[in-house]
């Protein structure tokens, strides 16, 4: 696990108007990457190229220092993330001629390269941002995994490529001007997250997963190498279980390749729990398990995780979350690069600080929603269905009055939140319900909190549902729920939840390793029939009937939590003077983004319990932090 960066001068001009790359550029972007590689440094550097990245020695940790190069030095690799299939990868080239050096993943990127050029990718199972350098061709390769697991940002400018594992990196460069870009500014109220390709800063992208990128002197072109296949395949409900099953097993097994100590993350959930119970079988010791507890009765899972990591007999630490963990904030915002407005990435961070005290890399559940259909979005879908059945009249003038009529209530995930939202997006298309049930800003809301400045700027901006029709129509299915798995698989899961995993794990300098995600699992699960991997419109029914002889009923019937914190509960209290401080009408006039009044009123409203618009501030207030921390500093 590393973080990497880099320049290349690909058009000649740029040679010419900025002059070789001065080391000192590429030594503050390197320095920016430092927490994610605290334990050794590196750079590549020709007069119109350079590659840097910091290391997080796991794999080889006396050898594999990166960059490497091939015995000629005619082929550069750097790398972030883990390939864990290397050592097969490693005999074969051997066998072909190839000599190594050391021991690590990176240095088989190298010789594959060499074999197979651009089309090793595919060969790749793991998770990376890897950068490889072509000195014979002067061509540079970039390339993101399928899933989006580990980061990587791209910024073209006036004939150099400048890229990074973070955004921060690329704006060390300095060649970036610091704007924000409001389409992204635009989408990101929508959604609490920013989507691929889409940046905050204007003139930056993110490469977005299973794609890559090839520069030279003609330009840069990018092409995707992997796409998520939905195609059913007929088998019985015991055979797929049953391979399901073996898959996963293989999958853990193979996520456990490490040399320093490691563990997991345990929330109590199914998914969590279905690793350490996996984990538990393939390792000779006990697993070493983290979790982390909230004071606050209805957000606190600990008895759930305390349970299965009794049965397992665990290494078992954990630490309670407080109010106070929001005096983080400023610094989360800081890590998490783009705004992320997923209040539970403040756990994760003091999680990974805890449990970087005993280990260097952890497994986590992360994923087993969008593979296993994990969502109520899923089943609110079906039930949409049915509820559209009653007269449009009755449900209009009766039901949904009723249900807006129900007081607002703090506690996880409530039932009066999950009642307005579902009777809301009940009466829009599928498609656009399937957005609207995750939406936090409608467009028209949106609209009245935009400054003049920004309703100019964005005139008539595409609305945000439009992202997810798009991706629907990529899917490639018919089947509505491959489709919705498609859609979450592509946009929430690489932008908000791989965000915050990889972020606030390498904040603190631990590798947080994913399994779900394994792209051979995950187009496994993709095959299934969905009346077996949905049976009964219950969420994650397959994935339950796998493991369901490890793990306890309490876990396997329990309801979906997730990983959430109380922040409407906090914004009455902790958390409120910071919010209301960075939201005062000074600060937000000051940015120019919005309304100054239309945010006061969002306050109003919400203390005086008339709406719960705790995610709505929220999300305003991470794009004020980050404006102020990442703009105007």
């Amino acid at each position: 696990m590393c973080g990497i960066a880099g320049l290349f001068h690909y058009r000649s001009d740029a040679v010419v108007a900025r002059g070789p790359i001065q080391s000192a550029r590429v030594a503050r972007m390197c320095q920016t990457l430092a927490h994610r590689g605290p334990d050794d440094e590196g750079t590549y550097h020709e007069a119109h190229m350079a590659l840097t990245m910091r290391r997080l020695a796991i794999i080889d940790p006396q050898g594999g220092q990166q960059p490497i190069a091939s015995e000629d030095g005619d082929v550069v690799a750097v790398c972030n993330g883990e390939i864990y299939n290397f050592r097969e990868l490693r005999a074969e080239l051997q066998a072909r001629g190839h000599r190594f050096r050391g021991q690590s993943d990176t240095e088989v990127l190298v010789h594959l390269y060499e074999e197979e050029g651009d089309a090793l990718v595919s060969r790749l199972r793991g998770m990376f941002g890897l950068a490889i350098w072509d000195r014979r061709r002067q061509q540079l390769l970039l390339a993101r995994d399928r899933l989006g697991i580990k980061p990587l940002y791209i910024a073209d400018h006036q004939g150099t490529l400048v890229f990074g594992s973070e955004l921060k990196a690329v704006l060390a460069s300095e060649l970036i001007p610091r704007r924000v870009d409001r389409t992204t500014l635009h989408h990101f109220l929508s959604l609490n997250y920013v989507p691929a390709p889409y940046s905050m800063v204007e003139g930056v992208e993110q490469l977005e997963p299973g794609t890559l990128l090839v520069c030279n002197a003609s330009g840069a072109r990018i092409h995707r190498y992997w796409d998520l296949p939905f195609g059913e395949e007929e088998d019985s409900e015991a055979s797929w279980t049953r391979r399901i099953r073996e898959k996963l097993m293989e999958t853990v097994a193979t996520h456990l390749v490490s040399d320093v100590p490691f563990g997991a993350f345990l929330s109590g959930g199914l998914d969590s729990s279905a690793v350490v119970a996996l984990m538990a079988g393939c390792m000779r010791e006990k697993p070493k398990t983290f979790a982390m507890d909230f004071a606050e009765e209805s957000f606190s899972e600990a008895r759930f995780a305390q349970e299965v990591a009794t049965r397992f007999g665990c290494e078992h630490r954990e630490f309670v979350a407080k109010p106070t963990i929001v005096h983080h904030l400023s610094e989360l915002i800081w890590h998490a690069d783009d705004p992320l407005a997923d209040s539970s990435m403040l756990p994760v961070f003091l999680l990974a600080r805890e449990a970087k005290k005993h280990v260097s890399m952890v497994l986590t559940g992360d994923g087993g929603d969008e593979v296993f259909a994990g969502y109520p979005t899923y089943r609110a879908y079906f039930v949409r269905q049915l509820y559209r059945r009653v007269p449009a009249l009755l449900r209009r003038q009766i039901v949904r009055r009723m249900v807006n009529a129900l007081p607002v209530s703090r506690s996880k995930v409530s039932f009066d939140y999950k009642a307005k939202r579902f009777v809301s997006g009940a009466e829009l298309d599928a498609e656009e319900a399937h957005f609207w049930w995750r939406a936090i800003f409608s467009e028209h809301e949106k609209h009245t909190l935009y400054s003049e400045a920004t309703r100019e700027a964005l005139g008539l901006a595409t609305p945000t549902s439009e992202i997810f029709r798009r991706h629907f129509a990529l899917s490639g299915s018919d089947d509505p729920l491959s489709r919705m798995l498609y859609v979450d698989t592509r946009l929430y899961l690489p932008a908000d939840m791989l965000v915050k995993v990889d972020r606030m794990t390498m904040a603190s300098g631990l590798e947080a390793r994913v399994p779900f995600l394994d792209h051979e699992l995950v187009e496994l699960v993709a095959r299934v029939p969905s009346a077996i991997k949905f049976r009964r419109h219950k969420e994650k029914a397959l994935l339950k009937r796998a493991v369901r002889d490890l793990l306890p009923k309490s876990i396997l019937q329990r309801k979906k939590a997730g990983f959430n914190v109380p922040v409407n509960a906090w914004l009455g209290g902790e958390l409120r003077p910071l919010a209301e401080r960075t939201l005062s009408p000074e600060r937000v006039e000051a940015a120019g983004f919005f309304r100054p009044e239309a945010v006061a009123q969002l306050f109003a409203e919400h203390n005086e319990r008339k709406h719960d618009h705790s995610y709505r501030l929220w999300g305003l207030l991470c794009f004020q932090l980050w404006y102020e921390r990442f703009i105007v500093s």
